[in-house]
């Protein structure tokens, strides 16, 4: 709930985001406010993932592929995601966090997300996220491609896709 007036706010902002392209790197600038803290007065380790969830819609929506999977009856969801912190985030800290699809596999588009404070890195998150259809089934990381017209991405098979699924099935359930 404490992210309530965040998420409004960025769909407020959506007809006047400047455009780009999928593969290009975005950035949004926040504040950590008293109710992204933990116990330690830090930044919780969960609010890091909802702070993601922001710019990726940043991205998504500059990108015009929110409204183009819209039109085909598709939406994005997340996969997995990881997270790697090196320093923490305080309560007023302004900080940017840049976010970029980095590739694709197959299925998952791998995006990779930096949480900057006075140029420094504090952060680093990897989401993997695939598209599905609305009236049930799957799209392929090439629909989607094809769909923005976008072809820069790399083909990251080989490696990233492979390697996050061989910790998945090491380690989860």
């Amino acid at each position: 709930m404490h992210m309530i007036l965040r998420t409004i706010f960025i769909f407020l902002k959506k007809p006047f985001l400047q455009k780009c392209q999928f593969h290009d790197k975005t950035t949004v600038t926040m504040r950590v406010l008293p109710t992204d803290l933990d116990l330690l007065w830090h930044v919780n380790n969960g609010v890091y993932f909802s702070f993601m969830d922001f710019g990726r819609w940043d991205m998504v929506f500059r990108s015009g592929i929110y409204q183009l999977s819209s039109e085909q009856g598709w939406y994005a969801v997340v996969a997995g995601e990881t997270i790697k912190f090196k320093k923490s985030l305080e309560l007023w800290n302004k900080f940017q966090l840049e976010t970029r699809n980095i590739g694709h596999d197959d299925k998952y588009f791998f995006i990779q997300q930096k949480f900057i404070y006075k140029g420094e890195l504090m952060a680093t998150g990897l989401v993997k996220i695939r598209f599905l259809k609305r009236k049930g089934g799957t799209v392929s990381a090439k629909e989607v491609i094809d769909l923005i017209q976008d072809h820069q991405l790399p083909d990251l098979s080989a490696e990233l896709g492979q390697e996050w699924f061989g910790l998945e099935s090491k380690y989860l359930v």
